[in-house]
């Protein structure tokens, strides 16, 4: 090694360190497309990526997706869903920004489908009215 040259040391990954990496920018993504702004949703991110990398298996990507939307539009939400009541807001995000089906979505948040639909009515409701004044 030439004279000043610096010796550079390289851990080795952990498996779970790696596919944490792997799924940053997916959950990057759905906390930028709910939260308020570029600031909040890294500050969600991190707490989502905290939190998985806290538990003993890593969750699947959409789980964390999920995780992400929901932390995001119930602290930080972007204005769009600033204006929607709960737990509508919860459903209209779920429902547009990671494609859920009603079912998918009444899972999720353990209600039935017809209150997951009428919920996402009033939260869209609401929105268009804040909207027209």
């Amino acid at each position: 090694m030439a004279a000043g040259a610096r010796s550079l040391t390289v851990t080795r990954m952990s498996h779970r360190t790696a596919e944490l990496m792997r799924l940053a920018p997916d959950v990057y993504g759905a906390a930028l497309a709910a939260a308020r702004d570029e600031r909040a949703a890294a500050g969600v991110t991190e707490r989502v990526l905290g939190r998985a990398a806290a538990e003993s298996v890593v969750a699947p990507r959409d789980a964390l997706v999920e995780r992400a939307i929901l932390t995001a539009v119930r602290g930080v939400p972007a204005p769009c869903f600033e204006v929607m009541p709960q737990p509508g807001r919860d459903a209209v995000a779920l429902a547009r920004l990671a494609g859920y089906s009603a079912d998918r979505v009444a899972m999720s948040l353990e209600l039935r489908v017809d209150e997951v639909k009428s919920s996402m009515l009033h939260a869209l409701r609401s929105a268009a009215l804040q909207g027209t004044s």
